[in-house]
């Protein structure tokens, strides 16, 4: 029995299937889950604000090797808290040595991305629902390598 790290299993099962550049979303209670069958949809709500979107953030980074975060624009002005919360959260975790990269997009385009990335080529393997009910507390971490 796992005892560490992620244990849900949908969620290690498609983090161990991601390469370099792979992207999987994380995201508050109202976003949409997908309409297509190449982004795995992992809701793992069980009530308001649990588990917290910064919560699952930290557990995934913990099994996942990242080299860059995408933040929608609107992130810092509508939830700075949840913003700063990501900024730290990244800021412990380091590629090659590398800070994590942090890349900013509009909402829309963030939103796309998520939606509809793995329908025109974009590697988006998941989107994973929290009970966040922060808006615009979403991001998007892109694999990276160890070597």
């Amino acid at each position: 029995m796992k005892t560490k790290g992620l244990l849900n299993s949908d969620l290690l099962r498609v983090i161990a299937r991601m390469g370099h550049g792979d992207m999987i979303a994380i995201g508050d209670r109202g976003c949409p889950f997908p309409s297509h069958d190449r982004t795995a949809c992992i809701d793992l709500s069980v009530s308001r604000g649990i588990p917290a979107v910064v919560d699952v953030v930290k557990a995934v980074l913990e099994d996942l090797e990242v080299e860059k975060a995408i933040i929608a624009d609107e992130t810092g002005k509508v939830s700075p808290r949840i913003h700063e919360a990501f900024l730290e959260i990244l800021s412990t975790k380091r590629n090659k040595g590398n800070p994590i990269a942090v890349e900013y997009i509009g909402h829309t385009e963030f939103k796309d991305l998520f939606l509809n990335g793995s329908l025109r080529g974009r590697e988006m393997k998941a989107f994973v629902k929290t009970g966040e009910f922060t808006p615009f507390a979403n991001l998007i971490l892109v694999s990276g390598v160890d070597f």
